[in-house]
C-alpha cells in the first residue's frame, strides 16, 4: 500500500473519532453547510520554516459545517489539500511541489457577514516524488474571510494560514507553511 493512502486513512478515522466525540446532539434547528474550496497557496519547507517560496499551486479543500450555538459558532470537519511549488533550498533546480492532505476539524465564528475559523490538520506532507515515506502529524489552520450572498448558495472569499508537521523517517522536526487566498462555495444542506 502507498504511504500516503496510509496516512490518508488514518488521517480521516482520527478526524472521524476525534468528530464524533466533540459534536453536540443534533439540535433539529442548527444549521448544515458543506463548502468547496479552492485557492492559490505559496509557502515554506523547511525545519525552520523560513522564507517563503513565491512559486502557487493550486489548493483544495471540502469542509461540513454544524451550527452548535447560535448561529455564529459552528464546528466545522473535512479534508484539505494545500499545495506550494518549491524553489530553495533542496528544491534548486528541481521543481518539486510540496503536498499535504490533511483531515481538518476546528470551530468557526460567524458574526454577520465576517467569518474566522481555527482548527487542527491530522496529516502528512510530501515532497516531489523522491525521498522517504512521510510521518503522520498534527497542523494548525488558521482563517478569516467574508460571506457574500444569501440562500442556500453563498460565496466565501477569504485568507488562511496551515502549519503543518512534515517530518519523514529520515528528517525529523521539519514544517510547513502555507499562505493561502481561497474562494469558496458554500451550499446550505439544512436549515434557512
Amino acid at each position: 500500500m502507498r504511504a500516503g493512502a496510509k496516512v490518508l486513512r488514518r488521517s480521516l478515522a482520527a478526524l472521524g473519532a476525534a468528530t464524533v466525540a466533540v459534536l453536540p446532539p443534533l439540535d433539529a434547528s442548527a444549521q448544515i453547510r458543506a463548502e468547496l474550496q479552492g485557492g492559490m497557496t505559496i509557502g515554506s519547507h523547511s525545519a525552520s520554516a523560513a522564507a517563503l517560496d513565491m512559486d502557487p499551486s493550486v489548493s483544495a479543500g471540502l469542509t461540513v459545517s454544524m451550527d452548535v450555538w447560535r448561529p455564529d459558532f459552528a464546528v466545522f470537519g473535512g479534508y484539505m489539500r494545500t499545495a506550494f511549488g518549491c524553489e530553495e533550498g533542496y528544491c534548486t533546480n528541481v521543481g518539486y511541489t510540496i503536498v499535504g492532505n490533511h483531515g481538518a476539524l476546528g470551530v468557526e465564528w460567524a458574526p454577520g457577514r465576517w467569518w474566522m475559523r481555527s482548527g487542527l490538520l491530522l496529516g502528512a506532507v510530501t515532497a516531489g516524488k523522491v525521498g522517504t515515506a512521510p510521518k503522520f502529524g498534527v497542523g494548525i489552520l488558521a482563517a478569516a474571510g467574508f460571506t457574500v450572498g444569501t440562500g442556500k448558495v453563498r460565496l466565501k472569499p477569504g485568507a488562511s494560514y496551515r502549519w503543518m508537521q512534515a517530518s519523514t523517517e529520515s528528517e525529523s522536526g521539519a514544517r510547513a507553511l502555507a499562505l493561502s487566498l481561497d474562494f469558496g462555495i458554500e451550499y446550505l444542506v439544512r436549515g434557512n
